[in-house]
């Protein structure tokens, strides 16, 4: 899991082969990214909205959030 620099979101990776965002106001999910594997690590950059994420098979992603 990672946090936002503002502390309104945050960014879960799963076993399950999502990641999610997560709105830390109103707990909802707000975006879901599903890959091909268990998602293991995932982080966001300095601005809040870069996330990036490792998979159990290896691959690396690179995700930017827009109007979320």
């Amino acid at each position: 899991m990672a946090l936002a620099p503002d502390g309104r979101r945050a960014v879960s990776a799963s076993y399950d082969d999502t990641l999610k965002v997560w709105d830390l106001e109103s707990g909802q999910v707000v975006a879901c990214f599903s890959g091909d594997a268990a998602i293991r690590s995932c982080d966001l950059g300095m601005e809040g909205n870069l996330i990036v994420a490792g998979d159990a098979a290896g691959m690396v992603h690179f995700l930017r959030l827009e109007g979320v």
